[in-house]
């Protein structure tokens, strides 16, 4: 009798990879189809918008599709010197379409298709293959494209809103909004430039291509949770920790429920949360893994946006916990083997909750009791020109020379600028001059990504001389 050995896994499970990756991409396609709506249908038919601007999204996700799959065929074929059947047999077991999908439908609804080329082709080869291929990646790839593209091309991959919302809107990002108001406001600050918070729930608001629809994002969620398709206890975690912490500054600061509601259904947490964080290699396999690192995410992306000038946070956490993945399935596999250490992490959490927390609230409340106001240094009259020498506060403190004629704004001259780090990213964006073009609803112009306390700085300079002038009139 001949005996035939080889090497396991033995155990079978009817739910497939192939399975798997088939219902991901059923959960997406609800959201695709309105986003199409949302930002090509929509923007057609109530905007000047050309036909060809029109199908500027569906190009995007189209176009980042086909560039996955060409960048995993060339790699088979010149890389690793497959014949074409075999690079074709390859592809069938590579999923190479997820990266290109996912990451088309976390980028802003203008940007450039040669950019999203750039950021496909980077996402598959450098964030894929050059680890082996799909099951053998550290870090998800479509969020290393994404984050190549932001660090490469964050000057040109344009704004969230689409060219209805432009016309309609006029304004940031509600995350982008919020963070010029120092994380505190009233509803009609935060929310209701933008409807409700059931506008956020439907999806009618700014942000990327797959980001918006929430309701849709939850009815994925229950989907690939009863098909058992992703690990649920990560997005239950995840998006719970944000919840409690953004709960708790809301009470310190005398704002309602509708505060953390906020939190969650604004910018691509959601999102994140279901179809990023779960990806089936880079997310822990224990089951106190996933609840630890979902813990994690949440405390990093809050974070992240109340500690830096990036109002999201979600995928550079997402990024940052997939170095981490085998630290938390030790500890899950710790705590399986000896359930009493459970108490000791549920200590750690509670600790590390509280004092993100604290510090949250203590930062709000410094920069609330210390802001420092635009100073206006010198006024001088020119004819029918007034002009104001001032100084206010972004990264470091700015100064300029800023010219008024008949209570408008003509022009402003920044003299001194030596203390702000990212001045080159609004000099890119003609900052300045846009802010002049804003001056009556100086609040709905976006900050410069990664600048937003410089770009403050200039819209506060704004808002002071008009007060300026308002109060000279009467």
């Amino acid at each position: 009798m001949k005996f035939k050995v080889s090497n396991g896994p033995f155990v079978k499970s009817s739910n497939s990879t192939s399975k798997m990756m088939t219902r991901l991409l059923i959960a997406l396609i609800p959201i695709i189809c309105l986003s199409i709506l949302k930002n090509t249908i929509i923007v057609y038919f109530y905007t000047d918008a050309t036909l060809l601007e029109s199908l500027h999204p569906i190009f995007m996700i189209i176009l980042s599709i086909i560039t996955s799959y060409v960048s995993e065929l060339l790699y088979f074929k010149f890389i690793l010197k497959y014949k074409i059947a075999d690079c074709i047999h390859e592809l069938s077991k590579s999923f190479s379409i997820i990266p290109g999908v996912l990451l088309s439908l976390v980028l802003p609804v203008s940007t450039p298709l040669w950019v999203i080329v750039f950021g496909a082709f980077f996402a598959n080869i450098f964030g894929k293959m050059i680890y082996g291929g799909f099951g053998q990646n550290i870090f998800n790839p479509a969020l290393i494209g994404y984050l190549f593209i932001s660090a490469s091309y964050s000057s040109l991959i344009g704004s969230h809103l689409n060219l209805y919302e432009l016309d309609t809107l006029a304004g940031a990002t509600p995350l982008t909004n919020l963070a010029s108001l120092n994380y505190v406001g009233s509803y009609d600050e935060i929310v209701s430039g933008y409807g409700s918070l059931l506008n956020f729930f439907v999806g009618s608001i700014p942000g990327s291509l797959g980001e918006v629809s929430k309701m849709l994002i939850i009815f994925a969620f229950v989907y690939l949770t009863i098909t058992k398709t992703i690990k649920y206890l990560i997005p239950i975690f995840y998006v719970g920790t944000v919840f409690v912490i953004t709960y708790v500054v809301s009470l310190f600061t005398d704002m309602g429920i509708w505060y953390p509601i906020f939190h969650i259904l604004s910018g691509g947490l959601l999102f994140g949360a279901v179809f990023m964080a779960t990806d089936p290699v880079t997310s822990p396999i224990t089951k106190f893994g996933q609840i630890f690192h979902g813990i994690c995410l949440g405390v990093l992306t809050v974070s992240l946006r109340f500690f830096t000038s990036y109002p999201e946070g979600v995928m550079t956490s997402i990024l940052f916990m997939n170095m981490f993945v085998p630290l938390c399935d030790k500890i899950g596999l710790s705590v399986k083997n000896n359930l009493k250490k459970v108490w000791i992490y549920i200590l750690v959490i509670v600790i590390f909750i509280s004092m993100t927390s604290y510090f949250i609230i203590n930062k709000i409340s410094y920069k609330e009791e210390n802001k420092i106001p635009v100073n206006i240094l010198e006024t001088k009259k020119e004819g029918d020109k007034t002009i104001y020498n001032v100084s206010s506060k972004g990264w470091g403190l700015i100064k300029a020379t800023v010219t008024v004629e008949n209570g408008e704004i003509i022009s402003i001259d920044i003299t001194d600028k030596s203390g702000e780090t990212q001045w080159s990213e609004l000099e890119k964006n003609d900052y300045a001059n846009k802010a002049i073009e804003y001056q009556d609803n100086i609040d709905s112009l976006d900050a410069v990504s990664g600048s937003t306390f410089s770009s403050d700085g200039i819209k506060n300079i704004i808002k002071k001389i008009l007060e300026s002038e308002l109060n000279n009139e009467k």
